[in-house]
C-alpha cells in the first residue's frame, strides 16, 4: 500500500525560504524516485513563470548536499545575466531526467555520407578516363577534393577500339571519324552543352532546347538516334560521361533543390527495335545508380525527403506523457518539450527553457526538429550538408518535482520566527536521504 505521507512531507519541505541579498538561499528538495541513475535540471521562476536562473543543468545525485529531509542546494540570489534578481518570491522547480537514450536511424538528403565516410558536399565533375574508366570529382566539408570512379573493363575482354571523337566549339558539336569530320545539325533554339563517346561509336550530347535540356544519342556519321527529354522541374543534366564498352551514360543533372549523379543504360535491343526508324521514339532507360544531394538548410526543405509517404511536421512544442511523480500524489501529467540548437549540438529542454539532456554533440548545425510520430519522438538536425535522423529512447523517463517557493528580500530585513504553536510534522530521519529510498 501506498504511503499517504508522501505527499504530505513533499509539500512540508515546499515552505517558503527567506533569503538575504548578502547571503544565498538555501534550498532543500526531494528528488523523485527514478528507478537507476538520474539527473537533475533546476530552474529559478518568476511568479510569472519565467525563467531567470538554470540552477543546476544534468546534474548528478552526489553533487548535491544530503540533508536529514533531502537533497540540498543553494541560490545567491543572481539571474542568468549575473545580476541581483528584484526582492519577491521565486518558484524553484526541476526534472530528473533517467536513462533517456539517442539512436542514430538514418541520414538523409546526402546518399554519399554514411557513418565514417568523408563529408561530400557536392559533385565536381564526371568524365572518362582512358577506355575503361569513368571518374567523379567530389568537394569535401573542409574543402578538399576527393576523386571516386567505376573500372568498367571486362575481365579477360580486349579494350573496344573506338575510332570517333567528337568535340564542341563555338556552340557547333563536330564528329570525327577516322580523319573525317562533319557538324551535327540542330534546329533552330537548339545549342550542344556537353559531350561524350561511347561504345559502337555513339556520341551523346547534352543539347539544350527551347523546351528545355535533353541528352541525344547521334552516329558517327552525325546522324540523330535517340534522345532522353526532361521535364523542367526535375535536375537538368550538365556533364555527361560514357562506356566505351556497353551503351550506358552517366549523368550529372542539378537544380536549385538537388544534384543527381545518375548511369542509365538503353533497354533491350527489342525496345530498341520497337522504335520508328523515321522519328525514333523515347528509348528505354534503365538507371544503375544513382547518388542525390539534397538542398537541407532547413528541416521543411528536407522533410519531403524523409521516406515518409506524408512528409512529417515539425512542432516548436511537443507534449509528452512522463513518468508520475509518487512524491506529487501520482498525478497525471503532460510535459510540453522543445529542443534548443547550441554551438556544441541540440539540448532537450522543457518548454520555459529548462534544459533536461544534451541529446547530440554536433558542430555548425543551421536547425534541429522534434517531431512525435505516433508513440516515437524523433529528433532530425542538419548542417548544410546531410540531415540526421534520431529516435529518443526513454522520452517517458522524466520525473517532475517542486522545491517550493524562495523569497529574496532586502538586507536587514529579519526572517520570521517559526510558530510554536505549529508542530513540525516532517518526520525525522537517522541517516541522509539518498534517491529511491523508502521513505
Amino acid at each position: 500500500m501506498p504511503d499517504r505521507r508522501l505527499p504530505i512531507f513533499a509539500a512540508l519541505l515546499a515552505l517558503t525560504l527567506t533569503a538575504f541579498a548578502q547571503e544565498s538561499a538555501p534550498i532543500i528538495f526531494l528528488p523523485p524516485p527514478m528507478d537507476g541513475p538520474g539527473t537533475i535540471s533546476i530552474g529559478i521562476f518568476d511568479l510569472a513563470g519565467k525563467m531567470i536562473r538554470v540552477l543546476h543543468r544534468e546534474a548528478a545525485v552526489d553533487e548535491f548536499k544530503q540533508g536529514e529531509n533531502g537533497l540540498i542546494t543553494r541560490w545567491d540570489g543572481l539571474d542568468t545575466a549575473g545580476q541581483p534578481a528584484p526582492n519577491g518570491k521565486y518558484g524553484v522547480r526541476g526534472w530528473m531526467a533517467g536513462n533517456l537514450g539517442v539512436q542514430g536511424v538514418a541520414f538523409h538528403g546526402n546518399d554519399w555520407i554514411k557513418d565514417e565516410s568523408p563529408r561530400y558536399t557536392r559533385v565536381l565533375s564526371v568524365k572518362g578516363v582512358g577506355r575503361d574508366d569513368v571518374q567523379v570529382t567530389l568537394r569535401t566539408a573542409d574543402g578538399k577534393e576527393a576523386t571516386l570512379g567505376w573500372k568498367l573493363a571486362r575481365a579477360g575482354a580486349p579494350p573496344p577500339e573506338n575510332k570517333v571523337t567528337a568535340a564542341i566549339a563555338d556552340g557547333t558539336l563536330t564528329v570525327t571519324h577516322e580523319g573525317e569530320s562533319v557538324p551535327v545539325l540542330f534546329a533552330e533554339g537548339e545549342k550542344p552543352i556537353a559531350c561524350a563517346t561511347g561504345s559502337r561509336g555513339r556520341v551523346w550530347a547534352i543539347v539544350e532546347t527551347p523546351g528545355g535540356r535533353e541528352v541525344r544519342a547521334y552516329s558517327e556519321d552525325g546522324g540523330f538516334l535517340r534522345r532522353l527529354p526532361y521535364q523542367k522541374t526535375e535536375p537538368q543534366p550538365v556533364q555527361i560521361a560514357a562506356s566505351q564498352w556497353t551503351e550506358m551514360i552517366f549523368l550529372l543533372e542539378e537544380n536549385a533543390a538537388e544534384q543527381r549523379l545518375r548511369s542509365l543504360a538503353l533497354g533491350t535491343s527489342d525496345q530498341q527495335a520497337a522504335a520508328s526508324a523515321d522519328a525514333p521514339a523515347k528509348s528505354a532507360w534503365r538507371v544503375t545508380y544513382l547518388k542525390r544531394i539534397i538542398k537541407s538548410d532547413t528541416f521543411e526543405a528536407i522533410a519531403p525527403f524523409l521516406g515518409r509517404a506524408k512528409p512529417p511536421q515539425s512542432d516548436p512544442v511537443v507534449k509528452w506523457k512522463p513518468r508520475a511523480n509518487p512524491l506529487l500524489g501520482d498525478a497525471k501529467q503532460e510535459v510540453a518539450l522543445k529542443i534548443a540548437v547550441t554551438d556544441e549540438g541540440v539540448v532537450l529542454q522543457t518548454a520555459d527553457d529548462l534544459p533536461l539532456a544534451r541529446l547530440t554533440s554536433a558542430h555548425d548545425l543551421k536547425w534541429a526538429a522534434l517531431v512525435k510520430e505516433g508513440p516515437a519522438l524523433l529528433l532530425f538536425q542538419g548542417d548544410g550538408v546531410v540531415a540526421e535522423e534520431f529516435k529518443i529512447a526513454g522520452a517517458e523517463n522524466l520525473m517532475s518535482f517542486d522545491a517550493g517557493e524562495i523569497e529574496l528580500k532586502p538586507p536587514g530585513t529579519k526572517p520570521k520566527k517559526p510558530d510554536p504553536k505549529k508542530p513540525d510534522l516532517a518526520p525525522k530521519r537517522k541517516k541522509p536521504l539518498r534517491s529511491g529510498d523508502d521513505l
